[in-house]
């Protein structure tokens, strides 16, 4: 095996000026990296414009053998074409694998404090940190001005942070989603034996729950901050682009938590939990992040799944829940009616 990590960019832009400028910011970021080892591996998604690929013959000339480019036949879709960078990184031996959208940017110690704590502990399996929103001219957006849903993993790096042994379980019973993809990085073996859903919404918490359920540990950076691009009047990229959204979150995020749940009893990562009270408490759990987003139907069918199981531990959960007590006081109506 060799010493050199992949960042992994699945590629698929309409090539607009400022997507472009984007892109270019986005591999500056890899390109100014303190650790130097480092190759990037981008999938090009089927992008249906000639100037993408007349940028990335640009950064070929730029970052000469530094960059391997994946070309696809078809758009797979954003799960498969990190699949595909994954299988690369597995046949060339990298040890692991740093994920970066083509409009996130990586702070430039990102990959020096990931290989450091990789090499510290071989129990490691995933390495994130927290990260700053920007908007599309690289301006930060204050926190009273994000979207619910994306206020609250900014939140959660805060208090009761992700980390360590069975941290499957945090995630499903607090936190829902806690690790922006383009500021995770994963062992390599881990990520081929998980792949991504072949999804572009909710792709990578469906594959942070199933590896959280491996044995093993999550490390949180506390050092550092990515950014994350949102648009102006754009509260989330996959929101905007695919429609029925949120039923295709509710079913991926369900069926995520089923498989990992199938994983914790295989390696007996449980935490202690019995099978019927942690469902229970995913589904309080996802009714609360579709209640934040204004998915008061879907709400109720999580709820109604979780009382199913028992009504007591429903309001029990709901209670232990990090939230504003508005919310609460809503999903405990939701039931009641």
């Amino acid at each position: 095996m060799n010493n050199t990590p992949i960042f992994l960019m699945p590629v698929k832009i309409g090539g607009g000026e400022m997507e472009l400028r984007h892109f270019r910011i986005a591999v500056d970021s890899i390109k100014n990296q303190t650790d130097t080892n480092w190759l990037l591996v981008m999938v090009e998604d089927y992008s249906n414009d000639k100037r993408v690929y007349d940028s990335i013959d640009k950064i070929k000339e730029d970052l000469k053998d530094k960059l391997h480019v994946i070309y696809s036949d078809k758009n797979y879709g954003t799960g498969a074409a990190r699949n595909k960078g994954i299988l690369y990184a597995k046949e060339i031996g990298a040890p692991f694998i740093l994920y970066n959208d083509s409009d996130d940017v990586s702070h430039p110690r990102r990959l020096e404090l990931t290989r450091k704590a990789f090499d510290a502990d071989e129990t490691v399996n995933v390495v994130y940190s927290s990260f700053d929103v920007i908007d599309e001219n690289g301006n930060l957006v204050s926190e009273d001005k994000l979207a619910l849903p994306i206020k609250e993993i900014i939140d959660g790096h805060k208090v009761d942070i992700v980390e360590g042994e069975n941290a499957w379980i945090n995630i499903v019973t607090k936190k829902k989603y806690t690790n922006l993809t383009s500021c995770t990085a994963v062992r390599t073996s881990l990520a081929a034996e998980e792949l991504f859903p072949p999804l572009s919404a909710s792709e990578d918490c469906h594959t942070w729950m199933r590896y959280g359920a491996h044995p093993g540990k999550f490390v949180f950076l506390r050092e550092i901050k990515g950014d994350y691009r949102i648009c102006t009047g754009v509260a989330s990229r996959s929101r905007s682009n695919i429609s029925e959204f949120y039923d295709m979150l509710y079913r991926t995020d369900s069926d995520g938590f089923e498989q990992a749940l199938k994983l914790a009893k295989k390696y007996g990562t449980m935490g202690g939990w019995n099978e019927n009270d942690l469902r229970a408490a995913f589904h309080v759990r996802l009714a609360l992040n579709l209640l934040h987003s204004g998915k008061e139907n879907y709400c109720k069918q999580s709820l109604s799944l979780a009382q199913g199981i028992s009504k007591e531990k429903t309001l029990e959960y709901i209670d232990q829940l990090y939230c504003e007590p508005e919310f609460k006081a809503r999903m405990k109506m939701l039931i009641s009616q």
